[in-house]
């Protein structure tokens, strides 16, 4: 496999896509790993889907049947070595060419400092999101039948307040993964200036309850999640991400990389949370996006009555008139069940939002999608 160093530093490697899971970077934040061989180790582990054979005591049960440390034989295989990830394109690699792979993104990423390994986490979070955003969109743009070369646009009539050069990168970009000849389209246009009010405060909701890990759905929105922040940056909008379960925590962009399912789905919570962080703000041009597999429900709190309350909240954040969507995430095996949309659908009414169900595997495309779509 040829040497990624080149690429990973070129300003549009759209040539090639990143294929590695979120979680394996996730690898890159453990602070137990010193070289570059115990991370590819940790790596193909987590990667290998053979199946393993636990070694566990095995005591039988003696009468009356109380040892609790009995474990039937039949049973005792781990069919995931770890967290359920997205093989992907991992499938058909070979050991020696993904060993090389990993190789370069550890020395490519990371560096020594007082005798200890850190991470270049900004290079790390660009390059991540970057190719992420093309795997996105290359699955789901088509080439367009209108060939016609344009190059103002109903966003500038005069070529004195174009930013040429992001406005040039955009357009590349769209033009190699989109197949449109379209020399410069209308919203690859970057003014010098751009007033306050027209930059969104966006924030992204991710569930981190224990259902998420069923069918890898937590995998897809960790990709769907830095893919989109990608997207955002490169249009100077700034975007920042919450995770909810039993806690409700703001997460820097590369924490989407460590994070695990864990309890329930506080969505109430979560909508305080969001009112709170809105109404401190100025700009009325807010977006919420909300990535969920679940319905409302707390601990000690039966379902019915927790609904009420959150749809309550939602309610009170309807008044800030924020653009909210809630894409209700499924995966194969683990499809969403009746009484799911129809809570989620309460919530969105309640909110002034919309619902949108999506497979897990589509979600990054989804995302990028609903966001051009408001532009």
């Amino acid at each position: 496999m040829e040497d990624i160093r080149h690429w990973c530093m070129a300003a549009l490697p759209y040539e090639r896509s990143c294929f590695l899971p979120p979680s394996i970077f996730g690898l890159l934040f453990d602070e137990a790993i010193d070289t570059e061989d115990e991370f590819i180790a940790k790596a193909m582990e987590k990667i290998d889907p053979t199946p393993k054979n636990l070694y566990v005591p095995f005591n039988p049960p003696v009468f009356p049947f109380d040892n609790k440390d009995f474990e039937d034989p039949f049973y005792l295989v781990e069919n995931s070595p770890g967290d359920i990830i997205d093989l992907e394109l991992l499938k058909d690699i070979s050991d020696d060419e993904l060993s090389s792979y990993l190789k370069d993104v550890f020395v490519r990423f990371s560096y020594k400092s007082g005798g200890k390994i850190k991470i270049k986490k900004r290079e790390l979070l660009h390059y991540i999101g970057k190719n992420y955003f093309y795997m996105a969109k290359k699955g789901q743009q088509k080439v367009k039948k209108d060939k016609r070369k344009t190059f103002l646009t109903v966003k500038s009539r005069s070529t004195a307040s174009i930013h040429i050069p992001e406005t040039t990168r955009r357009a590349i970009i769209r033009r190699k993964v989109g197949g449109d000849d379209a020399l410069i389209a209308d919203d690859d246009v970057v003014n010098f200036k751009k007033s306050s009010g027209q930059r969104a405060d966006i924030l992204v909701a991710i569930d981190t309850s224990m259902s998420m890990e069923q069918g890898g759905k937590l995998e897809f929105a960790r990709k769907a999640c830095l893919s989109f922040h990608y997207y955002e940056d490169s249009r100077n909008a700034r975007v920042e991400f919450v995770s909810f379960n039993d806690r409700i925590d703001k997460i820097a962009p590369l924490d989407v990389l460590t994070l695990k399912p864990v309890g329930m789905t506080h969505t109430a919570e979560l909508l305080d949370f969001v009112f709170r962080h809105f109404s401190q703000r100025g700009s009325e041009n807010h977006e919420l996006y909300v990535i969920t597999d679940g319905y409302p429900q707390h601990e000690g709190i039966e379902d019915a009555q927790y609904l009420t309350v959150t749809l309550k909240t939602a309610q009170r954040l309807k008044r800030l008139q924020i653009k909210a969507k809630i894409l209700l995430v499924q995966a194969p095996g683990y499809e969403i069940n009746s009484n799911n949309m129809k809570y989620n659908r309460l919530i969105c009414e309640s909110l002034g939002g919309e619902l949108i169900r999506v497979d897990a595997d589509g979600l990054s495309g989804v995302l990028i999608g609903i966001k051009a779509g408001f532009n």
